[in-house]
Formats: structure tokens, C-alpha cells, sequence
């Protein structure tokens, strides 16, 4: 998968936190599990191709390395970019293609 084609590089102009590409809000269930091979329920309160923000009420740290389970994909490898209290902002190691982002908000809510 080429990056450029998802403009993957570029900032988004119309936002002022320097994203790369456009979050969007989503109501999704998923499963994370970090290197020690504990496995944790998350839900995804928005996305992008390249990661994620996420309730996670357990002890994930800045840095760590996680799989994560979203409905009908694989896992899929991030790494723990931010935390906050119990939200946590993940960056996927290999970015989501469009269209699969599109049926996952479209179809969170269902899951």
C-alpha cells in the first residue's frame, strides 16, 4: 500500500491539531492486546485510516505496542501514541484503506 495515495503525509488544512487525516466520530467495540498477551475491551469513539481514540481502562502506557481486534479485520498492530486519564490516541502501523474505514462508521454502531 503507497501512503501518498491516502495523502498520508499531508496535513489536513481545515483542522488546527496538525492531524493528518480527518478523525471521524464512531461508536465501536474492539479488543486490544498489548505485548504481555492481555487482552482488554476498548471502544473506539473515533478514527481515522491512520489510528484511533479509544476508552481504555487499563494500565496502557505511552509507547506501547498493541494489537487490536475491530469488527470482521484482523488485528491490527498501533502503538500507543497518547493517554489521558482513561482515553488513549493509537497510530496504526500500516493505515486503513478508506473504504474499510468507511464500513467500519458506518457500521459501528451495529457491532
Amino acid at each position: 500500500m503507497n501512503a501518498h495515495v491516502f495523502g498520508i503525509d499531508a496535513p489536513v488544512a481545515t483542522r488546527d491539531d496538525n492531524r493528518r487525516q480527518p478523525r471521524h466520530e464512531v461508536v465501536l467495540r474492539a479488543r486490544l492486546r498489548n505485548r504481555a498477551t492481555a487482552k482488554f475491551d476498548i471502544r473506539i469513539i473515533d478514527m481515522s485510516v491512520t489510528g484511533f481514540r479509544a476508552e481504555a481502562h487499563y494500565g496502557l502506557n505511552v509507547g506501547d505496542i498493541v494489537w487490536i481486534k475491530l469488527p470482521g479485520l484482523q488485528g491490527l498492530e498501533a502503538n500507543i501514541a497518547w493517554r489521558h486519564k482513561e482515553i488513549v490516541g493509537g497510530h496504526f502501523r500500516q493505515p486503513l484503506h478508506p473504504a474499510v474505514l468507511d464500513h467500519l462508521i458506518a457500521n459501528g454502531a451495529r457491532y
